[in-house]
């Protein structure tokens, strides 16, 4: 090296070269060794020499092997022997400080050429990088275990950019909705859920969060399975809002509600349905008759009255006395299932205890309509009903019917259910197959 090649500072000055070496040398931070193709160390800053406890001019002519263990030697002869082959090496390694400390260092190794060209040895620098390691090594498990948990999750994942782009998808995701990540990257997740109605929620509330009008939201959604069946899921989805206030991703958490959906609809049923017959039940009849009479008022809908009809069997409580409450049960059960292939679509039919069944018919059929409609339920109790297991028995059944409309009743639900009652008592004191309608109230 020249030691008269110098260089100019702001002021102007030259310094030389040596001095220049040393002010590089000593304030970069680094630690710095040239070693020969011996690895003989040729030079050592203040730094590196430090980690021996030693001055510089105190490990010229020492080697490296002579200055580090056997498991350090093992860690660094690789890269070393790359270094020489004339190749530039980084790498990372932990090294042991005075105070017995272990600590991270970023490691470059450059080889410089003789003046035939040759390598004739090695730059050694470290740098420290132990915090940014550490912090490295942190965020890296950190998003190890959070990729775990989401693998792991019984929630299905899914990851979005800002054009609702798939990002991600957990392998749940992919077992439920068949996406993956790697063939479905960057695809629309609208694309992806198609124009169903089920889907209508999901749509608008992830437009939502890209709009900025909300944060966070929680939406139902219901997918087709390839078997035909319905999965319905509850997503939770949240927005990742930069500091300019833009929507640059979104998570979806979702949740498998196929069960809890199922159970709701069977407690609903349940509430709403006879348990003996499967018809609807009082409550349930009286829910859909206040509501065709609230349409009448708004005019919401093209009907324009609606009829009630209140049945009670003619000659049950024999049967119950013959042959026990058993079979008077199937005999309730095969009446519930004639009833229910008479009525029309659209017409509600119900069993409100014991042995009293209702029709509720949505508009006001004209008079021969209406008994061509009560006909046909007469005729259902022509045909004796057979008793299982009862060698052949069959029983014969009647029904008395009584008929409330509106017009030109009120259109008030208990009104027309209090008229059709007592208008079916009167067809009870007729005798067996009897109708009576209910004529308005006198003024």
């Amino acid at each position: 090296m020249n030691d008269r090649l110098s260089c100019s500072t702001a002021l102007g000055e030259s310094l030389p070269a040596p001095h220049l070496l040393e002010i590089v040398t000593r304030h970069t931070g680094a630690t710095i060794c040239v070693v020969d193709n011996d690895l003989s160390i040729l030079y050592a800053n203040e730094a590196y020499a430090n980690w021996f406890n030693a001055r510089p001019k105190e490990l010229l002519g020492r080697t490296l092997t002579s200055l580090y263990s056997d498991a350090a030697r093992a860690q660094f002869r690789p890269h070393i022997d790359r270094a020489l082959a004339g190749h530039e090496v980084t790498y990372q390694r932990q090294i042991c400080n005075a105070e017995g400390q272990e600590v991270w260092f970023s490691i470059s190794l450059h080889p410089w050429l003789d003046e035939e060209g040759q390598v004739g040895g090695l730059v050694n620098s470290a740098l420290e990088v132990h915090e940014l390691k550490v912090t490295t090594e942190a965020l890296r498990s950190a998003n190890q275990k959070l990729f775990s948990h989401m693998e792991n999750s019984p929630l299905a994942v899914v990851e979005l950019d800002a054009q609702l782009g798939l990002v991600h998808c957990s392998s749940r995701a992919t077992e439920w909705f068949g996406w993956h990540h790697a063939s479905h990257q960057g695809e629309s997740l609208l694309g992806l859920v198609g124009e169903d109605v089920r889907v209508g929620a999901l749509r608008k509330g992830l437009h939502r969060l890209l709009s900025g009008t909300e944060r966070q939201n929680r939406v139902e959604a219901s997918f087709i399975r390839p078997d035909g069946s319905v999965q319905h899921c509850m997503w939770f989805n949240s927005a990742l809002i930069n500091l300019r206030g833009e929507t640059v991703s979104i998570m979806c958490q979702i949740e498998d509600i196929t069960e809890r959906v199922a159970a709701a609809d069977r407690l609903l049923h349940l509430a709403q349905h006879d348990s003996l017959t499967g018809l609807l039940n009082r409550g349930a009849f009286m829910v859909k008759a206040q509501d065709a009479v609230s349409q009448l008022e708004e005019g919401a809908d093209t009907y324009d009255g609606v009829v009630i009809l209140f049945m009670d069997l003619d000659g049950f409580k024999e049967v119950n006395d013959l042959y026990g409450h058993h079979m008077g049960d199937t005999v309730l059960r095969l009446v519930a299932q004639r009833l229910a292939h008479v009525v029309r679509a659209g017409d509600t039919l119900a069993r409100l205890g014991g042995d009293e069944f209702t029709v509720l018919m949505r508009g006001n059929p004209n008079p021969r309509d209406l008994q061509q409609f009560i006909d046909r339920l007469m005729q259902a109790f022509a045909t004796p009903f057979a008793l299982p297991d009862n060698d052949g028995v069959r029983v014969t059944l009647g029904v008395s019917i009584g008929v409330a409309a509106h017009p030109p009743l009120p259109a008030m639900v208990d009104e027309l259910l209090t008229r059709a009652d007592h208008a079916m008592y009167e067809a009870k004191r007729g005798g067996k197959g009897c109708v009576h309608y209910a004529v308005p109230a006198p003024v």
